[in-house]
This record gives C-alpha cells, sequence and structure tokens, in this order.
C-alpha cells in the first residue's frame, strides 16, 4: 500500500483498530501519532510535526547506511533492542523492498504490544542483566537508538550484541551526547544519584560511544562504516523550519562534520 497520507498510514497498520484494543485492555495505552499533533506527512512516511523532522533522521538515515552496507536481502533477520514505537520498522518498510524478519527486545509491555501489532516477535525483557535471550550468531543486523544511556552495564549489553549478531553483520548503535567535559560530569552526576530502571544513567562523547563499542566487542576501528549525528539545533514542535528543505540539509551537513557538538549520534559498524 502507497502512503499519501496521515490516514493512509492508520490503515496500512491497522492503529485505529490498535487504539481500540489498547482502551479496553491497558492501563498506559500509547499512541505514537495523534492527528491532532501530527499534521505532516514527515519525509513522506510516517506522521510527524514538520515535512522533515530532525528527530526521526536517526532512523531514515539509519536505513540509507545499511542499504548501502548490501547485507539485505529477502527473509534478513533483525533485532531491534528497545523496540519502542518501531520507528525504524517504519522507515524499512517505506524504504526498502526486501521482506524482513523482525524480532524486539522491550521491557515495556505497552510498548511490546504495539511492536507486535506492526509485525515483531518481541521478547519482554529486562537488559539491566546484560543479558540477551537468543542464540549466537542469530541475527544479521541489531539496532540498538537510545537504549545504552538507561543502563547501568552498557559494556556487558553491547557483548552480548555482539555474541547473537552473526559475522559479518551489521550492528547500529545510536545514543544522546554531550561535549567531553560535559559528558563527564554529567556522567558522575549519574554514578552518584538514584537512578530507577527506564533513567538516564549514562553520559557519551561520540569518542567515547565508539571507543567502548569498538571494546566491548573487540573489534578494529576499520570496522566502522557510518558515524553521523543529525542537527545541531532543532525547531521542530514551536518553529517550522524543519518543514524547509534546506534547513535540514544543512542541519544533517553539519551533524556529520561538527561530532564533538550534536546532541546524539548513529554508529554503525560491520562485525
Amino acid at each position: 500500500m502507497k502512503i499519501k497520507t496521515f490516514q493512509d498510514f492508520y490503515q496500512k497498520y491497522k492503529l485505529k483498530a490498535f487504539d481500540d484494543w489498547q482502551k479496553a485492555n491497558t492501563q498506559q495505552p500509547i499512541q505514537p501519532f495523534r492527528a491532532e499533533k501530527h499534521k505532516k506527512l514527515s519525509f513522506g512516511i510516517l506522521p510527524g510535526y514538520r515535512n522533515y523532522d530532525l528527530f526521526y533522521e536517526r532512523y531514515r538515515s539509519g536505513v540509507e547506511v545499511i542499504q548501502a552496507s548490501g547485507i539485505l536481502k529477502e527473509g534478513v533477520k533483525f533485532l531491534d533492542i528497545g523496540s519502542g514505537e518501531a520507528f525504524f520498522k517504519f522507515f524499512f518498510d517505506a524504504m526498502c523492498p526486501e521482506k524482513i524478519d523482525w524480532h524486539g527486545v522491550e521491557v515495556w509491555k505497552e510498548r511490546a504490544e504495539f511492536c507486535r501489532h506492526v509485525g515483531y516477535t518481541i521478547a519482554e525483557e529486562t537488559l539491566e542483566k546484560g543479558k540477551l535471550p537468543y542464540e549466537s550468531a542469530t541475527f544479521d543486523v541489531i539496532l540498538a537508538s537510545h537504549v545504552l544511556e538507561h543502563l547501568p552495564n552498557p559494556k556487558a549489553i553491547i557483548t552480548e550484541m555482539g555474541r547473537v549478531l552473526k559475522k559479518g553483520g551489521i550492528l547500529l548503535i545510536g545514543t544522546p551526547t554531550k561535549p567531553p567535559l560535559i559528558a563527564d560530569l554529567d556522567s558522575l552526576y549519574h554514578r552518584i544519584s538514584s537512578r530507577n530502571t527506564g533513567d538516564t544513567q549514562q553520559a557519551f562523547t561520540h569518542n567515547s560511544l565508539e571507543n567502548l563499542i569498538l571494546t566491548a566487542m573487540d573489534l578494529p576501528k576499520a570496522s566502522v562504516i557510518d558515524k553521523r549525528g543529525f542537527r545541531i539545533i532543532s525547531g521542530r514542535k514551536k518553529l517550522p523550519l524543519e518543514n524547509w528543505k534546506w534547513f535540514y540539509d544543512l542541519s544533517v551537513f553539519l551533524g556529520k562534520h561538527l561530532l564533538t557538538v550534536v546532541p546524539e549520534v548513529n554508529i554503525t559498524l560491520r562485525k
């Protein structure tokens, strides 16, 4: 089904039926897309605030990088860790002709149900034990967007990602990032503060994140096939900046070349 409108998106994924089911069966229903707020079809793919929501660029650009890696084929097996509202799947569905076998890990029950509804096989597992419930060398591609900063043991879970990823497979990890001194102070604050499950527990620079991944997976720096940020500033809800293609293009260019000051990065590696 070709998506041209907000209504097409809702119809393709049967989201009205899911919303009705949630109201009857869940205590905390989630609704990632709302007609009263999301009035644009961002990137022509999914409902958003603006034509080119930079919030979604972490997912859209991730698809392009993984496409360029040459790993996609019919039945390729994906693991989306912290699958959330399934944003990665929506972009892959729209941008890739290959049929993907989607698996996810999601501890929040309502999000897990949402991901099941749109086509995932979900394991409702906490990551704080540093283990993944899969056999070694199971997946061709592993995605983990904005997950590591919420864990007390990021190195352990990255090691697990390496274990369940096939040789030659692709790993994409994204986190918020901060400039070096600020990241150090923020990490210290998190270490000495009491944190609940799901709270932010780590702060990274782009270099500390890259070094952590390479060390945990015992890979050389040459394994990194792409590293990028997406923006320096964003107007998203308050200003119409992201309706303008020139602003989007400029933001993506600056995000790729000024990594010390971007607020988030994706790092993509081949095992």
